[in-house]
């Protein structure tokens, strides 16, 4: 049987944003945001990418649809050519997305592959993905927490496999439930934190607060009753640093790490906050995937995926609305796994 997949891109330019999609049917599809002016191609990169990724078990024939006459010329052609040429192009200049791509390539490596590039009014399955793409992106825009999908999950894939797909039932993004997992896709965002007991109720218990409201292993008081939820920070506050990591600023990236900062190195040895400051700024980082986890109410953990590296980065809450690096773990990949 053939396994169809629809990806698409819907760009918000006003607000800096690019959402993406995936659509297999309505029980398998994901979709994520991209920032800081990234392109509609490289959205749907990222899309084919999110789900490539974790399909890469199922064999059997895939069909992409895409919107991007240069999605599919890359997917069908351009890419087998770049392979063979040390991943330059033919004029020997360097590949843009250079790491999505390769990344994509290696997971469809020995498939089955045919791409059809398509406008999304002319294809249902293209046009549920749009309208997953464009709900993230505003989703986002409007601080709403996104609804990302279920992802991928090949038992529940309909039996409508291999059929057209213009019998899909095209819908807007369902109503996120509360769930207890993570859905399973790239540009995953946590649930956000349940409200706590008001600090003013007599049988509220000790915790850990943030530095500067209620301070270690005291309640917060005052405005910490009040916080954004540090999954939300910790996002605002990793695009900031990727920004100083990318324009090399020293000093901002420092800044940016508590006082009490440590890296472990890839090959396991510690690094100080000014050793690691000039590092990212001399090599910064470049994931092609982002993951955001809550580990507790002001501490949340970031972690940069790409093709040779997992970097593991630890946030905590600093000030009432603010966060701080205080870790950093770099795991090098071997070559085979991804």
């Amino acid at each position: 049987m053939t396994l169809i997949l629809a990806v698409d891109a819907y760009m918000l330019a006003d607000a800096n944003l690019v959402g993406w999609a995936w659509a297999v049917d309505q029980d398998n599809w994901a979709c994520g945001c991209v920032e800081d002016s990234a392109s509609v191609s490289q959205a749907q990169f990222r899309a084919i990418f999110s789900f490539v990724r974790r399909s890469h078990e199922v064999r059997e024939p895939l069909v992409i649809y895409t919107s991007s006459e240069y999605v599919a010329a890359v997917l069908q052609t351009w890419r087998h050519q770049w392979r063979s040429n040390q991943w330059r192009k033919l004029d020997g200049m360097p590949v843009t997305d250079l790491q999505l791509i390769r990344n994509i390539d290696r997971f469809l490596a020995g498939k089955s592959l045919q791409v059809i590039c398509v406008g999304s009014k002319e294809e249902d399955l293209l046009l549920q993905a749009h309208i997953y793409a464009r709900e993230v992106a505003y989703a986002h825009r409007d601080g709403q927490e996104p609804n990302l999908g279920p992802g991928f999950h090949p038992e529940l894939l309909k039996q409508r496999r291999g059929k057209k797909s213009q019998k899909l039932i095209i819908s807007e993004v369902p109503l996120l439930k509360p769930k207890d997992s993570v859905p399973d896709n790239v540009a995953r965002f946590p649930r956000s934190v349940q409200p706590r007991k008001s600090v003013t109720n007599p049988d509220r218990q000790l915790y850990s607060g943030p530095v500067d409201v209620g301070g270690l292993g005291s309640p917060a008081r005052g405005a910490a009753a009040n916080l954004r939820p540090i999954t939300q920070v910790v996002r605002d506050q990793d695009l900031r640093f990727q920004k100083y990591c990318a324009s090399a600023n020293r000093v901002q990236i420092r800044e940016m790490m508590h006082p009490d900062f440590m890296s472990i190195g890839e090959l396991g040895v510690p690094i100080s906050r000014t050793e690691a400051a000039a590092l990212l700024a001399e090599d910064p980082p470049s994931p092609s995937e982002v993951e955001v986890r809550e580990l507790g109410p002001h501490t949340a953990q970031v972690i940069y995926f790409d093709s040779g590296l997992v970097q593991s980065w630890i946030w905590t809450r600093y000030q009432n609305n603010q966060a701080r690096l205080i870790f950093q773990q770099i795991t090098k990949r071997p070559l085979d796994v991804f």
